[in-house]
């Protein structure tokens, strides 16, 4: 039976500027979630990264459902409503539009979702940054699938040998999804040429060349083609399995030192 998880996560208010939701704020929206999903999902996380609160959402209705869209749209809503009540700095923040229409993209929140067939054991990363943009995982998505230095997978599993193919998209086009699919490891130096430049090109997904299995999704929206002018960071999210074909989980995390010793030390 095929498994669909989905993140998506929004900035509707914040205590003390850009710190963290309130507390009633993110219990209202997870109990929203809770009691209006629960013919809906099979399995619900709710997080907060910075001042975004974050739904992960495990079911079997495929991505781009409709529904389920709609009830993290409602609960946001209703997360917002609490924002406003409470004074909260950026109320309703990324929330960009009036009502839903049917799908959470070009709303304003951030999200992504894959659909796959479920292993007996199913490990996976759930990421989430704030004040950041959607190139933010370029980096170690890169490292992590194409690099043996980080994966030593990739020299050790005739499976992972056979790479992985990137879906990359140019966030700047506006007019429609313009996307390309490079392979790694035949095309490794034009995929690093693209995600050299991360404030334009976007990891979108990973698949595993062995069985095309969905490895990674990363969200990919730009809140400024949303709303036609500056009105926050993206704060993107991502999935990413690991384990069998996929990268370890401490192979996927490796590439993150390089993130912390650059910014901590």
């Amino acid at each position: 039976m095929k498994t669909t998880l989905s993140v998506i996560k929004a900035d509707v208010g914040s205590i003390g500027g850009h710190i963290k939701p309130s507390a009633k704020l993110k219990q209202t929206v997870e109990q929203y979630v809770r009691d209006k999903g629960k013919k809906l999902l099979s399995d619900l996380y709710v997080s907060s990264t910075g001042d975004d609160v974050a739904l992960l959402m495990a079911h079997d209705r495929g991505v781009n459902d409709p529904k389920i869209h709609e009830l993290a749209w409602d609960a946001f809503m209703a997360g917002t409503k609490v924002a406003k009540e409470q004074g909260l700095y950026g109320a309703g923040q990324d929330l960009l539009k009036d009502a839903f229409s049917g799908n959470i993209r070009g709303l304003g929140p951030a999200s992504c979702e894959m659909e796959f067939e479920e292993r007996p054991n199913e490990p996976f990363v759930f990421f989430a940054a704030d004040k950041t943009d959607p190139g933010a995982y370029n980096l170690p998505l890169y490292l992590a699938f194409c690099d043996p230095m980080h994966c030593a997978g990739l020299l050790l599993s005739p499976k992972m040998a056979k790479g992985f193919t990137f879906t990359i998209m140019d966030v700047n086009h506006t007019e429609g999804d313009r996307v390309i699919e490079l392979n790694a490891p035949e095309e490794l130096y034009d995929i690093a040429c693209l995600l050299r430049d991360n404030e334009r090109f976007v990891v979108e997904s990973i698949r595993s060349r062995a069985n095309n299995d969905v490895a990674a999704v990363v969200s990919t929206s730009r809140l400024h083609n949303i709303a036609g002018t500056y009105t926050g960071k993206d704060d993107p999210v991502a999935l990413v399995r690991t384990q069998g074909n996929f990268p370890a989980t401490g192979e996927v995390l490796s590439p993150f030192r390089i993130l912390f010793h650059m910014f901590w030390h």
